[in-house]
């Protein structure tokens, strides 16, 4: 009896994690590799079973999940006994995995607590950690892929991190990520930041580009983005600038951010289009601030409209602190970053190769929104290399080329 050919199995926790890790089993998958992707967000798992590309990809199978190493409630409990560790390992042995894949995450190199304990965490553990203690009962090697990029070149030091640190001799405490077979970043001045700054020994830590964010995959990605209709321009109106609400953790004047937004709604020279953070929960807006938002030019976004559709539909885009203004950079789009809304201990890649305007006011940022006309930033010649790791297929290549050597090691 011929036996299945080896499979590559990625988990996929929420929407950032497929909205970064989609391209890697994309290109992964494109010489028929068997891929299965378990997937434990609901609105994730439905949009996966609409996706334009897995149509092309006939060997990628999507699983429900509903299960994650979060508090657990009654339904989640009764899904952690379904996917209990006995049945993990047979869903591994059944596709053939010769490879886990997650999100960055926790490691756990073995389960080594006493006997009762171990047997507790046979049934009632989270998918994610399962899936690792599963694989590695298995001898089967575990990858943590990014699901996101930073446009940071430190650490913000934020009352999160400081939280995590402080009770760590200062030090973010991730050396549990040292049990991954690879844990891989978007960037060396993203590595070098996390290791100057935690416990991992490094070791296992790859360099390999943004699978994300680079030109291959925009493309292909909004040349698929669905039209999003917004309402028309205004009379006098010269532009639709898109706005993204920053997580306010990351050193973020929250009163200078909504200032800002007020005073652009109210301005008639521009349509101001909002739209909140995939991490909601970060970028929150309180009942006062909606209403801020709900005057003059200004379109409120739902999560259910995708950032490329309306990146594809505005001229220009205005954020603070997220990756997704890097799309604006591939797309030769106009991005504006107003430097004064965060803390200046902040370092980022615009401060250090351009590619942002970075106004330094409230009427500066104005002005320039409203000016007769706005191009793209000048950024330094070594900018796509340092950021995205090179070009799109160059990075995608070297993707599927590493989980293949690691795979078969």
């Amino acid at each position: 009896m011929t036996s299945a050919p080896s499979a590559y199995v990625f988990a996929l926790a929420g929407k950032a994690d497929a909205d970064n890790i989609i391209p890697v089993i994309w290109e992964v998958s494109r010489d028929g590799t068997p891929c299965h992707v378990v997937v434990a967000d609901a609105s994730v798992y439905e949009s996966l079973r609409r996706a334009w590309w897995l149509a092309e990809r006939p060997s990628v199978r999507v699983t429900a999940c509903f299960t994650h190493d979060g508090p657990p409630t009654i339904s989640e409990r009764l899904q952690r006994v379904r996917w209990n560790r006995l049945s993990t390992r047979r869903f591994l042995r059944r596709t053939n995995a010769c490879l886990v894949c997650v999100q960055w995450r926790e490691g756990v190199a073995h389960d080594d607590a006493g006997l009762a304990r171990r047997l507790i965490r046979w049934w009632s553990t989270g998918y994610f950690t399962q899936l690792q203690l599963a694989a590695r009962e298995l001898s089967i090697p575990v990858v943590a892929l990014p699901h996101g990029h930073s446009t940071k070149t430190t650490i913000i030091r934020s009352e999160h991190v400081k939280s995590r640190s402080d009770t760590n001799k200062g030090k973010l405490p991730f050396a549990d990520r040292d049990s991954f077979a690879a844990y891989v970043f978007c960037s060396d001045y993203h590595r070098d930041a996390i290791l100057a700054n935690s416990d991992m020994d490094g070791s296992n830590v790859r360099v390999w580009g943004s699978p994300r964010f680079n030109d291959a995959w925009v493309a292909q990605l909004y040349a698929h983005a669905p039209t999003v209709s917004l309402p028309a321009l205004p009379a006098g109106a010269m532009r639709r600038a898109l706005l993204f609400v920053p997580k306010w953790q990351n050193l973020v004047d929250r009163s200078a951010t909504m200032k800002l937004i007020a005073a652009l709604g109210a301005d008639p020279r521009i349509q101001l289009v909002v739209r909140g953070h995939l991490r909601a929960e970060a970028a929150a807006l309180t009942a006062d601030e909606r209403r801020t938002l709900e005057q003059g030019n200004v379109v409120m976004i739902t999560d259910d409209v995708s950032s490329p559709s309306l990146i594809n539909a505005c001229d220009v885009v205005v954020d603070v602190d997220s990756s997704i203004a890097f799309d604006a950079v591939l797309l030769g789009k106009p991005y504006v970053r107003p430097r004064y809304l965060q803390d200046a201990s902040v370092e980022t890649v615009w401060d250090r190769l351009g590619g942002a305007h970075q106004p330094m006011s409230l009427e500066e940022t104005v002005k320039l929104l409203t000016g007769a006309s706005l191009a793209p930033a000048a950024r330094d010649a070594s900018f796509d290399r340092v950021v995205f790791g090179g070009p799109g297929n160059e990075v995608l290549a070297r993707y599927r080329d590493e989980l293949r050597a690691i795979a078969k090691s």
